[in-house]
C-alpha cells in the first residue's frame, strides 16, 4: 500500500501542473497556439507520469502476489513438515528433538518440558510453570498430552 500513495502524488502533481498551465495561460497575453502547446505539453507529462504510476503499481501487485506465494508454500510446508499426525507432538512422550521441532522451543525448554512430565492436558505445562503463556500459545495448536 505505501507504493500506491508515491503514485497518487504524482498524479495529483501532475493534474496541478496542468491547471496552472491552463490557469496562467488566460492571465497573460499569450496566443492561443501558445497557450495550446503549453497544455500538451503539461498533459504529456501527465501522461508519463501515469504511465510511470501504473507501471510501479504493476510491480507492487507483482511482488504482492510473489509474498503471498510464498506465504502460501510455507503453510503447505508447514502441513507436510515430516512429522506425524499432521504435526502434532505428544508432550508426554515426545523425543527432545521433536520438542524442538515446535516454533520457539529452545533446547533448555525442550528438558524442561521433559523433566516435568506427565501433563494431563497441554495447558498443564503453563500451570506447572515449565513454559510462559507466551511460549504455550505459539505451540498449543500442535501439542497434545495423552
Amino acid at each position: 500500500m505505501r507504493g500506491h500513495e508515491g503514485i497518487l502524488i504524482r498524479l495529483v502533481a501532475a493534474m496541478i501542473l496542468c491547471t496552472a498551465v491552463l490557469w496562467f495561460g488566460g492571465c497573460s497575453n499569450q496566443s492561443d497556439r501558445q497557450i495550446r502547446e503549453q497544455a500538451e505539453r503539461a498533459t504529456e507529462q501527465a501522461k508519463i507520469q501515469a504511465q510511470k504510476a501504473a507501471d510501479e503499481a504493476r510491480a507492487a501487485a507483482a511482488n504482492a502476489t510473489r509474498q503471498a506465494n510464498d506465504v502460501a508454500q510455507g503453510v503447505r510446508a508447514g502441513m507436510h513438515d515430516g512429522r506425524g499426525d499432521h504435526g502434532v507432538v505428544n508432550v508426554n512422550a515426545a523425543s527432545r528433538a521433536d520438542l524442538e521441532s515446535l516454533p520457539g522451543v529452545s533446547p533448555a525448554t525442550a528438558d524442561r518440558i521433559a523433566q516435568n512430565r506427565p501433563y494431563s492436558t497441554p495447558y498443564d505445562m503453563v500451570r506447572k510453570r515449565v513454559i510462559s503463556q507466551s511460549e504455550f500459545n505459539r505451540i498449543s495448536g500442535n501439542v497434545v498430552a495423552q
